[in-house]
């Protein structure tokens, strides 16, 4: 399925909202103006949380609030647990930006949300953010502008300091989704780059990648069966420890008409160019 990013209407449950994490997070996310509609916490006392009404189970939340996306702040040994139930509850997006979680439950995770057909970000994923409507997840949305540049990216710092640079060039983001840079995620990027294709507010799509993984090569296959007129520009970082690996990857997609950024440096500096057709031979 495609994934949908979020706008001021989107409605969106927290699961684990009155814990540290999950309750700095809701206050910020629902400061910026996002649709927050209803929490989940085991805590039987809390009935409202930042105005927000607050259930005991997923389940009693979807069917009073019906939200869309489903953040989650749960501990590495409960993230499983509150996956499945999200999942089984059919909300067609969850985050989970837990860090940590065992190999085995990210597996399992993964096979829940194929089993119930929804779209799983993360683990260890800050999330989704566009600007000025919505944030969801642990995403520091106040560093972004708006704009039509679409990110996916696997570095978070790396995202926050692009974004920096893409305002130094008068540009700024459409959407969003850090994915996470664990080995292994419930997201790749195929999803994200359907939705950026299908977006009318992105004109421009850049994917901050990671040496290690399968998912530049994966997007690559989809890439060449797929007919789109969006400029898609790559960066990859580590490439002093990592140039083959790196290598490799850039040409797979380089192949699919993709542009190729080598200097973490220069992104919003090639981003720029790209968008006004001055790196058209793809020697950024």
């Amino acid at each position: 399925m495609t994934i949908k990013f979020p706008n001021k209407k989107t409605p969106i449950l927290y699961q684990g909202i009155t814990a540290s994490s999950g309750a700095t997070h809701v206050e910020k996310a629902i400061f910026y103006g996002s649709n927050v509609v209803a929490g989940v916490s085991k805590d039987k006392s809390v009935t409202m949380f930042q105005n927000v009404p607050v259930f005991q189970t997923v389940r009693d939340a979807v069917k009073k609030t019906k939200p869309q996306i489903s953040v989650i702040f749960s501990s590495p040994q409960r993230a499983l647990q509150d996956v499945e139930e999200a999942a089984k509850a059919r909300i067609p997006l969850i985050i989970c930006p837990t860090n940590h979680v065992p190999y085995k439950d990210v597996l399992e995770m993964k096979q829940l949300a194929l089993k119930y057909k929804v779209e799983l970000i993360g683990p260890s994923a800050p999330g989704l953010v566009t600007p000025g409507q919505s944030v969801a997840g642990t995403v520091p949305a106040h560093l972004f502008h708006k704009g039509n540049i679409g990110i996916v990216s696997r570095s978070s710092s790396l995202t926050y300091e692009t974004v920096q640079q893409l305002a130094k060039y008068d540009l700024g983001v459409s959407s969003c989704a850090a994915i996470g840079s664990a080995a292994i995620l419930g997201t790749g990027f195929i999803p994200i780059i359907e939705a950026f294709l299908k977006d009318s507010k992105t004109k421009a799509i850049l994917i901050i990648g990671k040496a290690s993984g399968d998912f530049e090569y994966e997007l690559a296959h989809y890439l060449k069966k797929k007919k789109h007129s969006k400029k898609i520009a790559l960066y990859i970082p580590g490439r002093f420890s990592k140039d083959d690996e790196i290598s490799l990857k850039e040409k797979a997609l380089e192949k699919c008409g993709v542009y190729i950024i080598r200097s973490g440096g220069a992104i919003g500096k090639e981003i720029k160019k790209i968008i006004e057709g001055e790196n058209m031979n793809n020697e950024a």
